[in-house]
């Protein structure tokens, strides 16, 4: 068997941890050997860095990616046994145009790249994307649209759509029940705060109805948000994101109607399936797609405001649909997400190009 290396971007990045995880590394060795998951730098690194006030150190992030984070990477890279695979999500080096540390590993090896969301719609993002899809030996999205936008730019380049693991075992069913009062929360990473900005009116009609408590879990700071209602933030940890979302009646999630949308994977709306709290989305992409295939949850056509409202209301109102609905979203979850089955398919696309 091949040996397989899976290299993930550094915490402050991740959208999730289930993707490239070490249970995911576990699954794949099966497949492969030796499998190595390589964090590259350390989450106390990231650690480190925010203990430092900015009026000390200011642009601390941007001076560690580009000295010791770059050294490390570089270390790494030449570290790596010839002729193996290797799998990079995302960006080894964040903001590198030129794609130095992923040209090197093609080199040697079989280089595989992994993206999750439509990067080719961010102006900022859409260079180093077509960089890598260019140099890679096989690309594995989360979506069937971008696997097309992918084959449209790259016909001859093999392009599998695998829809990224959830690790459901992280949010035990019986340890945590319902809130009390109803509950909704918005978890997510703290470069999409901005969805919460189209949903103020529709949570303070929502609010006027059925007051509810409002939970903003996200980042390590507190948002600079502007809600007319109460809301409470909860920095996000393994530990906070286990105790808030599987007691919260529902969870949104806003997704505008444009080409990246459309195409995202939508990793939000899975993390509250596999809590068990019911997902509410606008019905654009692969939500639809996800929703559809559970029959659990709610899709908003069109962001139509009085259906947003009508839905959560309706939701926050009655803590047994919630229940019922939820548990119904992790079942879902619990077979479609897991790592035993999306591992089986990122093996076989491998072998195909290996």
């Amino acid at each position: 068997m091949k040996a397989l290396t899976l290299f993930r971007a550094p915490p402050r990045y991740r959208s999730g941890d289930d993707a490239l995880s070490p249970a995911f590394a576990d699954s794949m060795t099966r497949y492969f050997s030796p499998v190595t998951l390589s964090e590259i730098t350390p989450q106390w690194h990231d650690d480190l860095l925010e203990s430092f006030p900015l009026s000390l150190v200011p642009f601390r992030h941007g001076i560690y990616n580009r000295t010791l984070q770059a050294m490390m990477i570089r270390a790494a890279v030449r570290r790596l046994a010839p002729d193996g695979v290797v799998c990079v999500r995302d960006e080894l080096w964040r903001g590198d145009a030129s794609a130095a540390f992923e040209r090197e590993i093609a080199r040697r090896n079989t280089y595989i790249y992994n993206f999750f969301d439509n990067w080719f719609a961010v102006p900022a993002l859409a260079q180093r994307a077509k960089v890598r899809c260019e140099l890679a030996e096989a690309i594995i999205v989360p979506t069937v649209r971008l696997k097309e936008l992918c084959e449209e730019s790259y016909p001859r380049k093999p392009v599998f759509a695998i829809e990224e693991p959830v690790d459901c075992s992280r949010f035990d069913a019986s340890a945590v029940e319902k809130a009390d009062a109803p509950t909704l929360v918005w978890a997510g990473s703290p470069f999409s705060q901005g969805e919460l900005e189209p949903m103020r009116d529709i949570l303070t009609a929502v609010y006027s109805v059925r007051p509810f408590d409002l939970i903003v879990l996200s980042g390590y700071r507190r948002p600079s948000l502007t809600l007319p209602i109460p809301w409470r933030w909860v920095p996000f940890s393994s530990a906070n994101e286990q105790d808030v979302i599987p007691r919260a009646w529902a969870g949104f999630c806003w997704l505008n109607a444009d080409a990246y949308a459309a195409a995202k994977g939508c990793y939000k709306t899975k993390v509250y399936m596999a809590a068990g709290t019911v997902p509410i989305v606008s019905d654009i992409g692969h939500a639809r797609q996800v929703l559809m295939a559970a029959g659990a949850g709610f899709l908003i056509a069109e962001n139509d405001s009085r259906q947003w409202v009508d839905t959560l209301v309706q939701l926050l109102s009655d803590r047994d649909v919630a229940i019922r609905d939820g548990s119904k979203a992790r079942a879902f979850a619990r077979e479609q997400f897991a790592y035993d089955h999306i591992a089986a398919d990122w093996a076989g696309a491998i072998h195909k190009v290996c």
